[in-house]
């Protein structure tokens, strides 16, 4: 009993040992990154960055001291050396990019179909500021972009830029490179873009609000054709505008100066917009009247005049908007309404999408796609369900923070690249390699077909034979080398007839003639 009951209690210290979590003899943000995540979900994923990127300069130091020792290097390559590591050495010191100290991703279904995605770039507080943290802005703000978007909005991207930022930071380094060129490309660049332009670039980069928004409509009751390889498939009409928040009108009233003299441009003046529209005629079924337009503080460069008035007309609230429709409101379940970016995927635009994949599918380059290949591509691009999201992402004490509702797991983003690329190499290599069989088979054909046309003339002179006289298989068999006791087979199962005298032998399969 004592020899037991020492067992039991041997094992429940064992146990007990290996229960005891294990400390990271490192620091690490694991604690920082993962409260911010969801837990129990399908994906989850945390990556210490401190250990790589902490005294990453001091690593740089390091691989230039081996580039610089490299034998047979002369002085003026060891100059071109050390300046390029100068560059990457300020960069790195003073972009901010050491102060990663992990990122996190997670992914949980709140809903059959419907999955929560969040990611966090992380750095501890009292970092950050280097200037890759600035160029997306500063501190979250109402998503003013999403005001603009239309009900039948079917892709949008929106984000903070801080296009003076990128500037002063691209001349700095360029000013310090140590390289002429670079100078001189720095001299040269404003005069050029003033010349080019008639505004001066400074006066430009000024004028710019740090706001700009890609948005694509699909109009659904109206469809136009679209010619793929594959044939011609009907898509719903597409619009496109750029939206450019802007701190004045001197973007715009250069555009305006510009198509002044245009006879054929339609001025547009009203209810505080100004609009510059030319015409544009096209052999598609597609509106395109390029337009121009300002209002409210924005800039709008679109495909049509149509669009842009849609999208002040909601702006305005003369018109329902995206935000209004009740698909919105239920994918935006949860996320916050302010923030630097936001992105936003309609099931229109996942439809579309997915039409022409099918259709590319069916059709590579002309070559038929067999039902296996069809499953494969089908199975590999999820191209029976059509996809959609909408996700904010915000600039926080604790790094860049994005979160967001969608069709896809989170997994999809770091798995499904990987996958995305063995997918491209296969739509390229699988139809080719079809192609390539295809054409060495015809080729084989095509030799087969010169060597009965060879035995036939043979026959024909050993026989004392005329134009016009039958000749047939059997008596080719003595001049061919047989296979098995007969003559050659076309590779693709084609059908070969010997025809009489002076008439080049045929295949049943098109295109395998010989001339």
């Amino acid at each position: 009993m004592k020899k037991i009951i020492f067992a039991l209690a041997l094992a429940l210290v064992t146990v007990s040992a290996l229960a005891q979590p294990v400390t990271s003899a490192s620091k690490t943000s694991f604690n920082e990154v993962t409260s911010q995540l969801d837990p129990g979900g399908n994906f989850y994923l945390y990556l210490g960055t401190a250990q790589w990127l902490e005294h990453l300069t001091g690593k740089i130091e390091g691989w230039r001291k081996t580039f610089t020792a490299l034998p047979d290097t002369n002085p003026e390559d060891v100059t071109n050396i050390n300046r390029a590591f100068d560059i990457v050495t300020r960069l790195t010191a003073e972009s901010g990019l050491e102060d990663v100290s992990g990122f996190g991703i997670s992914s949980i279904e709140i809903e059959p179909g419907l999955y929560r995605n969040k990611a966090l770039l992380h750095h501890y507080p009292g970092k950050g500021t280097g200037f890759l943290w600035k160029l997306s802005g500063g501190a979250p703000h109402p998503l003013d972009g999403l005001d603009l978007l239309p009900a039948n909005t079917a892709l949008a991207i929106f984000s903070d830029a801080d296009l003076p930022l990128v500037w002063s930071v691209v001349k700095d380094q360029m000013a310090r490179s140590g390289f002429p060129q670079a100078q001189q490309f720095l001299d040269q660049f404003p005069a050029q873009f003033e010349q080019g332009t008639k505004l001066k670039w400074d006066d430009v980069l000024h004028s710019l609000g740090g706001e700009f928004g890609l948005v694509l409509t699909l109009d659904t009751s109206n469809t136009i054709p679209l010619p793929l390889p594959s044939g011609l498939i009907q898509i719903p009409d597409p619009a496109l505008f750029l939206a450019v928040k802007v701190n004045d009108t001197l973007i715009f009233d250069r555009i305006a100066d510009q198509l002044r003299s245009n006879q054929g441009v339609i001025n547009y003046e009203t209810n505080g917009i100004s609009m510059r529209t030319l015409p544009v005629p096209t052999p598609l079924a597609i509106n395109l009247r390029p337009s121009a337009a300002s209002s409210g503080g924005w800039l709008f460069i679109a495909s049509s005049d149509a669009v842009i008035v849609d999208a002040l007309a909601v702006k305005s609230g003369q018109k329902p908007g995206l935000k209004t429709t009740a698909a919105f409101k239920h994918l935006a379940q949860g996320l916050p309404e302010t923030g630097n970016q936001f992105s936003y995927m309609s099931p229109s635009f996942g439809a579309a999408i997915m039409q022409i994949q099918k259709q590319a599918i069916a059709g590579q380059g002309g070559q038929k796609t067999s039902p296996a290949q069809m499953e494969f591509f089908n199975s590999l691009f999820n191209a029976q369900k059509a996809e959609f999201s909408f996700a904010v992402g915000q600039n926080t004490p604790a790094g860049c923070y994005t979160i967001g509702n969608g069709s896809q797991s989170g997994a999809a983003l770091v798995i499904l690249p990987a996958a995305a690329v063995v997918g491209m190499m296969s739509a390229i290599a699988v139809p080719n390699f079809v192609k390539a069989r295809t054409t060495a088979q015809q080729n084989a054909c095509l030799n087969n077909l010169r060597q009965l046309d060879a035995a036939e003339n043979q026959w024909a002179l050993e026989k004392g034979k005329k134009a016009g006289d039958i000749c047939t298989a059997e008596d080719l068999k003595p001049y061919v080398r047989l296979i098995n006791g007969e003559l050659p087979k076309c590779p693709q199962g084609g059908k070969y007839t010997v025809h009489p005298v002076g008439e080049l032998p045929t295949c049943s399969i098109p295109g395998h003639v010989i001339r």
